[in-house]
């Protein structure tokens, strides 16, 4: 039997990488020197990995701190995203 909290460690890494993933999607990305996905439905695996990490928090904590804790985790990996693009742009600009 999985514990609680490798579940939660799964459910955190699904949500962390569900929102790279969009980030990525986006027309204003930086982290991907050629752009963005070219796939029409270049949404679909990141919201894949977002609605998986949601349903890994929902049965570990109760319904109104999973969604509060899994939204914590998408504003802050969302919020260092841009940054992180930023800086590895500056990176390839100075090579």
């Amino acid at each position: 039997m999985v514990g609680a909290g490798w579940i939660a460690l799964l459910a955190a890494l699904a949500g962390t990488l569900g929102t790279m993933l969009l980030y990525v999607a986006s027309p204003q990305q930086q982290w991907r020197a050629a752009g963005p996905w070219p796939s029409r439905r270049r949404w679909l695996p990141g919201s894949a990995c977002l609605a998986l990490s949601l349903a890994l928090l929902l049965p570990v904590m109760g319904s109104g701190a999973a969604v509060f804790a899994w939204l914590t985790l998408l504003m802050l990996v969302g919020s260092a995203a841009p940054f992180l693009g930023a800086w590895r742009a500056r990176r390839r600009r100075a090579r």
